[in-house]
């Protein structure tokens, strides 16, 4: 973590730098240190500033942060446990700023940064813990109420907070940032217990205009957005129909009403109780001590509202829920996260149409390597109005309406972030050699075609060259850095044409291979009468080339940002959402099935053709079927099959056999097509006579061609 190293096994290689990272190693102190006072305020602007400049900020750097926080409740609390007002009541707006501007700088990081960080060492639901607890022993203070005076304050000056608005003495007060506001309210004083978020009609058209644009979402935040209180008596259905309101919350009357109850309940002398146990109950004990349940007229409501999900993330591969809206948190310090009954979540959808559920940010974690995920168990759905949903929850924590998502995450440590994996290095090599023969199998395809008219006139040549065009695209896009480019080098609609064009070239390379499946199941199994229908390769080709077209085209008319990245280190730009289940997935998997189940059939009718056959020819026979269930194991495009099973498996397996697989398809059409072809090697043999170092080696080729037995199965499409 201090030095950005990794264990290597090989003494003699030189991975590391041993470049030193003065803020790591600062944070690293902080977070290991016993922390004063007097010292607080400026250790909090530290992490701020390190925070400041995301594309800086590594997996470690958040962990230490996150620890430090971690470490600050302690702080706060005198020897009897209680919140000791005069260690930071001076600066006690200050701190609410500092945790606040945290918070809000984690949401400006970089996605993997933030995820490899949490996959590793729990980092954000420590940093959430953290911050949540700080808050809650902040607002319980007797300082806090003297603030609570309806103040709204700017965390982002470096002057500190500026007060920006006062209302009424209502018993709230507000911090704001840019992708981050909190909330902390006295419902006793005025009756406000939540907060509604609301776009402004103005800046409506200008956000549109700016996504239209292609500006990074990155530089978008809360300054376009009004906020309104929200009353315990305020009605429910009311609030959905504000064609405005993006997201929010409160707690209705009924349940404040109950927790009073509970608070009775719970302050009921027991006469039967033990002495000795009460008195040795109220002892004073040199551990931390929890935060106890709240007298009846000490009551605090903080709802926290944030822009994005970036400290929400699910761990795991495969498929993951994601917020399809902004999160929102309602907590009451000392009361726990069950309520009596349910408080209304009120969302605006980001992407409408999506299958989605209610659901909560959950801290526990169902294995020892995923920390936290979202669940739906105490959250349902009940009303919609347009992209507006409404929830109900008995849950007191982080909401969201959530929708699923694709994810891959790497499964090392944090300090090998700057060294690449051994393993994910040895499939780029293999990626990267089967791409150039499958390129340099694509050219002999070309040169044959070019060099010998005869051979490029025939149906089964046609087809093999509109194939081959469309693996040779798809290797020069990758090649060429095509979709993994960076995306600070060109615009959100160049990333989204370009991965709109990647998108359409495998669906062509798989429309031909369902062609192709086509012919070979007709050649040998059907074997007799019309093979091809008429005009078969002109309606092929203004279907394969003109299907997908229609595909792409209808999502990128949709929504071109589905083929944005999500993050600018392991994202590329390719189908997200919709565009990768439905446009890309789904018809790979239909095509992939039916080229298995034409494989099968084809595989058996020629494995029991040979039956009066001699020994001799049995074994010619035999070496022929399995040259060809090879051909046609690569022709159809099965090895894709290892590819949709790597997909949610973090087993390298299904990994190394696709990389070995499928980047050599078009190595293998030219070995097939023109080595194997006895008419395109018979051109190839008469052309190379013409060169005296060529001549004799072709004159034999063309003679074991002509004494050779006809036992092998001729590659036509």
């Amino acid at each position: 973590y201090l030095y950005g190293c990794s264990w290597d096994w090989d003494p003699g290689s030189e991975l590391c730098s041993n470049q030193k990272r003065p803020t790591t190693n600062l944070l690293y102190r902080y977070s290991v240190s016993q922390l004063n006072q007097s010292v607080l305020g400026h250790v909090l602007n530290n992490a701020v500033d390190v925070l400041a400049i995301p594309e800086n900020v590594i997996p470690a750097d958040l962990f230490y942060i996150s620890k430090m926080l971690e470490n600050i409740p302690t702080l706060l609390l005198d020897t009897n446990g209680s919140v000791d007002e005069a260690r930071y009541e001076p600066p006690g707006r200050q701190y609410f700023c500092n945790i606040s501007n945290i918070l809000n700088r984690v949401m400006y990081l970089n996605e993997t940064t933030v995820v490899l960080s949490q996959r590793a060492l729990n980092t954000t639901n420590i940093l959430l813990d953290a911050t949540e607890t700080i808050v809650n022993r902040l607002a319980m203070a007797n300082d806090t109420l003297e603030m609570l005076q309806g103040g709204q304050y700017d965390c982002q000056h470096d002057r500190g907070p500026v007060q920006h608005q006062v209302r009424p003495s209502d018993g709230t007060v507000l911090f704001r940032t840019a992708r981050l506001i909190v909330l902390i309210a006295d419902p006793t004083v005025a009756n406000v217990t939540g907060l509604a978020l609301f776009r402004n009609r103005t800046s409506r058209s200008e956000s549109d205009d700016r996504s239209d644009n292609g500006e990074d979402p990155e530089h978008e935040d809360f300054s376009d957005y009004s906020l309104r209180y929200l009353y315990m008596n305020q009605s429910i259905e009311s609030l959905l129909a504000e064609a405005d309101l993006e997201i929010g919350s409160f707690i209705p009357q009924h349940v404040i009403e109950g927790l009073d109850e509970l608070n009775k309940a719970f302050a009921t002398p027991d006469e039967e109780e033990d002495l000795d146990t009460a008195a040795a109950s109220t002892a004073p004990t040199s551990e931390a001590v929890e935060d106890p349940l709240p007298p009846a007229n000490l009551l605090r409501i903080i709802v926290t509202i944030y822009y994005n999900d970036h400290a929400f993330r699910e761990t795991k591969n495969g498929t993951i829920a994601r917020p399809n809206s902004k999160i929102i948190s309602v907590n009451m310090p000392g009361y726990g996260s069950r309520l009596p009954d349910e408080i209304p979540i009120y969302t605006r959808e980001r992407t409408r149409d999506l299958p989605g559920r209610c659901g909560y940010w959950s801290f526990d974690s169902d294995n020892s390597t995923e920390f936290g995920h979202w669940s739906y168990d105490e959250c349902r759905l009940l009303n919609v109005s347009g992209p507006l949903s409404l929830c109900g929850c008995f849950h007191l924590t982080s909401f969201s309406r959530l929708t699923t998502d694709i994810q891959m995450v790497e499964t090392v440590g944090v300090s090998q972030k700057f060294i690449a994996d051994k393993g994910t290095l040895a499939l780029d090599i293999i990626t990267a050699i089967g791409c150039s023969m499958s390129l340099l199998g694509v050219v002999g395809i070309f040169a044959t075609a070019i060099l010998f008219p005869s051979w490029r006139a025939k149906a089964s040549s046609k087809i093999l060259l509109q194939l081959s065009c469309a693996i040779a695209v798809e290797m020069i896009i990758i090649f060429l850095e095509g979709p993994d480019i960076d995306q600070n080098r060109i615009s959100q609609i160049e990333c989204a044409l370009l991965g709109a064009i990647f998108h359409y070239i495998i669906l062509v390379t798989f429309m031909w291979m369902l062609i192709t499946a086509y012919l070979q199941f007709m050649r040998y199994v059907k074997v007799l009468g019309r093979l091809r229908p008429a005009h078969f390769i002109l309606k092929a080709t203004v279907c394969c080339w003109g299907g997908p077209l229609l595909v792409v085209s209808l999502f990128l008319s949709l929504d071109y940002t589905l083929y944005l990245k999500r993050d600018n280190l392991s994202d590329i730009c390719y189908p997200h959402g919709s565009a990768l289940w439905y446009g890309l997935l789904l018809p790979i998997g239909l095509i992939i099935f039916v080229n298995l189940v034409s494989f099968v059939i084809v595989m058996y009718h020629i494995f029991t053709i040979p039956s009066n056959l001699t020994k001799t020819a049995d074994h010619a026979m035999t070496l022929a079927q399995l040259r060809l269930s090879v051909f046609l194991f690569f022709l159809l495009g099965l090895p894709w099959i290892f590819g949709m099973l790597t997909t949610g498996t973090e087993d390298k397996l299904f990994a190394y056999l696709f990389c070995l697989t499928a980047p050599v398809q078009g190595f293998v059409l030219f070995v097939y097509f023109v080595l194997m072809d006895p008419t395109a090697r018979r051109f190839w043999c008469r052309k190379l006579e013409r060169f005296p170092c060529f001549a004799r080696a072709a004159k034999q080729m063309e003679g074991e061609q002509t004494t050779s037995p006809n036992t092998s199965f001729n590659t036509y499409l």
